[in-house]
C-alpha cells in the first residue's frame, strides 16, 4: 500500500500522507458505490447483520452464481440476455407485440462466466461448489482477464486510472 501513501518506507509515512491515503481510499469506495448505484440486485457485497446475526460479506460473484440458479426467480434481475441465434432474435423482436418469455440462463446445460479484471482461484472454486449443490449436472466454465494473486486485488482496486482504463486509444 506505499504507492497509496506515496512513500518509499515506514519511515517517510507522515500524518498527512496517511490521512491522503485513507482518503483516497474512501473515494475509491465512493466511486463503486456510484458505478453499481444503477442496479436493483447486485449493489452491496455486504449483508447486515442482525440482533441474532453478525454482519457477513457475500461476494459479488456467489450472488451472481445464485441469482442464475435460483429456483424461484423466472428472470434474474440484473442479468440480460443477449440473443444469439434467429430464433432468438425472433423471439425478442415479438416481445414487444406479446409477452414472450427470454431463455433463462439457468436452464443450460452450460453456462460460461467471464469475469473482466480479473478472477482468483478462490472465487473460481467457491463458483464450482456452489454450482454443484445448486443445480448438479450444469457445467461451468469461468473464463477471465487475467488469474489474480491476493496481493493483486489492493493494487488493482486503488490504482489511478482503475475506471479509466488505457484501452489503446
Amino acid at each position: 500500500m506505499s504507492f497509496l501513501a506515496e512513500c518509499e518506507s515506514s519511515s517517510e509515512l507522515t500524518l498527512e500522507k496517511s490521512t491522503t491515503a485513507v482518503d483516497k481510499v474512501f473515494a475509491c469506495l465512493r466511486d463503486l458505490t456510484r458505478i453499481r448505484s444503477h442496479l436493483k440486485l447486485f449493489t452491496s457485497v455486504h449483508v447486515p447483520g442482525s440482533n441474532i446475526q453478525q454482519a457477513s460479506y457475500k461476494p459479488l460473484l456467489k450472488q451472481i452464481v445464485e441469482e442464475i440458479f435460483h429456483p424461484d426467480h423466472a428472470e434474474p434481475t440484473d442479468i440480460e440476455h443477449m440473443s444469439s441465434g434467429l430464433g432468438d432474435l425472433l423471439k425478442t423482436g415479438f416481445s414487444m407485440f406479446m409477452k414472450v418469455s427470454r431463455p433463462h440462463p439457468g436452464d443450460s446445460p452450460l453456462l460460461l462466466l467471464f469475469v473482466i479484471g480479473g478472477v482468483t482461484v478462490s472465487e473460481v472454486r467457491m463458483v464450482k461448489d456452489l454450482v454443484s449443490t445448486l443445480k448438479p449436472g450444469v457445467q461451468v466454465v469461468v473464463l477471465s482477464t487475467r488469474l489474480l494473486r491476493p496481493l493483486d486485488i489492493p493494487e488493482l482496486l486503488f490504482a489511478t486510472e482503475r475506471l479509466h482504463p488505457d484501452i489503446g486509444i
